[in-house]
């Protein structure tokens, strides 16, 4: 599991490394939902400049599984590719990678603790929108993970330009 961690920051880092003074780079968060899990997930997430139509949104999701003994969470290092330029709302379509990792908790048996942990790297495609509301954006999101944990993802984020 550090493997990814560290790619994931070696992916953030190089995107940062490749900004230019016209870039634009925005922060957020918001919610979503997972076909799989079917439950709710809050989402934290960036969205750098790096070449005219595209742009990297990485971010990191934590499902609230409903069962305390189950955690989910996932890593996505996406890439998204505008198709319009218009001021105030574009569209887009989105392709990356993703980490997902689900942990079981058994508790206490004979004395020590149990748990059991599956990390899977699934592929994710999709489209999404973004909403220019002056202060921030809204961006609705719509993607589905092929491999790993598939599951169609339904979510929307507010961003702030820093």
């Amino acid at each position: 599991m550090k493997k990814f961690f560290i790619l994931f920051a070696v992916i953030i880092a190089f995107t940062f490394s490749n900004l230019n003074a016209k870039s634009s780079t925005m922060v957020g968060a918001g919610l979503g939902y997972g076909t799989k899990i079917e439950n709710i997930a809050i989402q934290v997430g960036a969205v750098f400049d790096i070449d005219a139509p595209v742009k990297i949104a990485p971010d990191f999701k934590y499902y609230f599984t409903g069962n305390e003994f189950v955690t989910w969470w996932e890593i996505n290092a996406n890439a998204h590719y505008y198709l319009t330029k218009e001021k105030g709302t574009n569209f887009y379509l989105l392709g990356g990678l993703q980490y997902a990792n689900i942990t079981v908790d058994y508790g206490t048996i004979f004395g020590a603790s149990a748990s059991a942990s599956s990390g899977k790297i699934g592929l994710n495609v999709g489209a999404g929108a973004n909403f220019d509301l002056g202060g921030f954006n809204l961006m609705p999101e719509l993607k589905f993970t092929l491999g790993g944990n598939e599951q169609l993802h339904i979510g929307v984020s507010a961003m702030f330009p820093i």
